[in-house]
């Protein structure tokens, strides 16, 4: 054997040009070949295991998932079912409405200004050679009316302006300001200067003008903002956990049943539903209610919820109304809703529910309600209002939607009497365009003989939300029945809309023109309404400076004598002014200027008279 030459590893040859291996290097080679490959083997037996168990463990997991899923009980699918249409309503508000909304917020919390012009015009058929009628027409056509506004919500000031324009001309205008620690009034052509009180002042004030005056001293501001009412999220999710809860364990599985496979129809399509019904006796229904009522007596972040928005309000009313203090004690409040609601149940155990409670939810595939059926009744021993409420939002079509809500009232056993709510709306998008046909019909029905009141409008809404849109609709008013005898038999008209909302740029422009046509048998006409509305938010608003030095303002508490004659001087010159200049007064009974002094002589001779008396 050569000295270079070495066994190879795989099949044990001698290799030549290797460093010859040792025997007991040879001996391990040839047991390796000799000895099966057992350890790798044993791994890929483990690792298949572990992937086959991993993929069967999977599968259990999705089938529990999917028994949970597709298996629950009618009355978990119910309630499921309730909050899913709940929570898809209110993303459809939000994607509709939630920048406007967005925007409304800011201006609740940051400054800005707005811009709004209010300007119409009229026209009536049988007065149309009417000189008086003519000359109003004219006035309406010239006149406008324009506000600005200038707030600051965090600091609670405020600078609001609003003017009277003909033919584009202020003729009058009045400004008014307003913050934590004063109020003023400013009527620019009568005087150049704000009229404030320091709120601290009011008493003072008020003994100036009633020196017998025995009240507050200090008038103080309500700073309630709606933020103050709004729901947080922790108050939200508390209601919802808990009254949730309160549902799952009053009402029993026996209380549900469910339908597979009904075939839903609306405009020639046919939808596979699920129909689930839940019904309660009278009884089941009495002590449902009675065990709500408890649920909110016993219910304290409620009461805390409701009482620390009562205290808020009330705070606001007690600026007016001098609220005693004591009234407003949070352990007073609390005792006192409590008590509210323990008579609240009170009154109810003479309520009775002859008819029980049923409410019928037909869902789709997405476990949406696209159709509801409530019916029930309310009364004491003596009489039972039936009650019947109805709902339907039917996806069809090409991204088509049919809304509907309709609520019927009317005594038991009396065909003769009832009250009707019915609104449809039939909403189609198509890219950036939305049209919506809205119908609404309220009926009245007394001794047999029925009122009615319809509403039609159609719409017709290009743009994409959160962007300029213009917006066209087209109404109809129409009254039937004895009680609108006096009423117009119809009212007709249009609506131009044109929004440009920016949320991210912080500015809104809205513009409104609106007519409403007149039609009756013995009169026709239209009223014409037109409205521009900018809002702009802003780093830091702009408010005058009403101080006593600051030449913008006269503290009324602190003008004397002389300073009021001097103002009611220069006030009396410019109102004499404005009513010659708009033709209110006569420009020759107040032309001092030109009388003629020497044309009274004569008129009264006292010379004369004295030199007859003395003869």
């Amino acid at each position: 054997m050569n000295a270079e030459s070495k066994v190879c590893p795989s099949c044990g040859a001698l290799v030549a040009g290797e460093e010859q291996l040792t025997e007991k290097e040879i001996a391990a080679s040839e047991m390796r070949q000799e000895q099966p490959e057992a350890e790798p083997s044993k791994n890929r037996f483990k690792k298949r295991t572990l992937i086959i168990t991993a993929i069967i463990t999977i599968i259990l997991i999705s089938s529990a998932a999917t028994a949970i899923i597709l298996h629950k009980s009618p009355k978990e699918l119910y309630l499921l079912s309730e909050y899913k249409t709940y929570q898809h309503a209110k993303d459809e508000w939000m994607d509709q409405y939630g920048d406007s909304m967005e925007f409304q917020e800011k201006t609740m919390q940051q400054p800005s200004s707005s811009e709004m012009t209010l300007s119409g015009d009229v026209n009536m058929d049988s007065l149309g050679s009417d000189p008086d009628f003519e000359m109003v027409k004219e006035l309406l056509s010239q006149a406008s009316i324009s506000a600005k506004t200038e707030q600051d919500p965090k600091k609670n000031k405020g600078h609001y302006t609003m003017a009277l324009n003909f033919d584009k001309e202020k003729a009058m205008e009045m400004e008014m300001f307003q913050s934590k620690e004063q109020a003023g009034i400013k009527v620019p052509m009568l005087y150049d200067k704000f009229f404030f009180l320091n709120f601290n002042e009011y008493g003072k004030f008020m003994r100036m003008m009633d020196p017998l005056y025995d009240g507050p001293e200090t008038l103080e501001v309500s700073e309630l903002e709606w933020q103050d009412l709004k729901l947080s999220d922790k108050e939200q999710e508390h209601l919802q956990k808990r009254y949730g809860i309160f549902l799952m364990d009053r009402l029993d599985n026996e209380n549900f049943k469910v339908e597979k496979g009904v075939e839903y129809k609306h405009e020639g399509e046919t939808l596979k539903v699920r129909e689930i019904t839940l019904k309660l006796s009278a009884s089941e229904t009495k002590k449902l209610t009675n065990d709500f009522m408890d649920e909110l007596i016993k219910d304290k972040e409620l009461h805390s919820m409701l009482v620390k928005r009562a205290q808020k309000v009330a705070s606001a009313a007690a600026v007016a109304e001098q609220i005693e203090e004591e009234m407003l004690d949070t352990k007073n409040m609390k005792q006192q809703l409590v008590d509210g609601l323990n008579d609240t149940k009170s009154e109810l155990k003479n309520i009775s529910f002859a008819k029980g409670f049923t409410s019928t939810i037909l869902i789709d595939k997405k476990e949406q309600i696209i159709d509801r059926k409530v019916t029930t009744s309310i009364g004491d021993s003596s009489e039972q209002v039936n009650i019947v409420m109805k709902s339907k939002n039917i996806p069809y079509g090409n991204h088509q939607k049919f809304k509907a809500f309709s609520i019927d009232l009317a005594p038991h056993g009396d065909q003769d009497t009832a009250i009707k709510l019915n609104v449809t709306n039939d909403v189609a998008v198509k890219k950036e365009k939305r049209t919506e046909t809205l119908k609404a019909r309220f009926t009245f029905k007394e001794f047999g003989e029925a009122e009615e009141i319809k509403f039609t409008m159609d719409s017709d809404i290009n743009g994409e939300v959160g962007e300029k849109q213009d917006i066209t609709r087209k109404f109809n008013l129409a009254f039937d029945g004895e009680e609108f005898s006096d009423f117009p038999s119809a009212l007709k008209g249009t609506v131009n809309q044109m929004n440009d909302l920016n949320v991210k740029d912080d500015y809104s422009h809205s513009k409104f023109e609106a007519t409403v046509g007149l039609e009756d048998a013995s009169e026709s006409g239209s009223v014409t309404v037109n409205m521009d509305f900018k809002t702009k938010l802003k780093d830091e608003a702009d408010f005058p400076d009403l101080k006593l030095d600051s030449g913008e303002g006269l503290s009324i508490v602190n003008i004397t004598p002389d300073e009021m004659y001097a103002i009611q001087q220069e006030v009396g010159t410019n109102l004499m002014e404005l009513g010659i200049k708009y033709g209110l007064i006569s420009e020759d009974m107040y032309d001092y200027g030109n009388i003629d002094e020497t044309s009274y002589d004569g008129y009264y001779n006292f010379e004369d008279e004295d030199s007859d008396d003395a003869m």
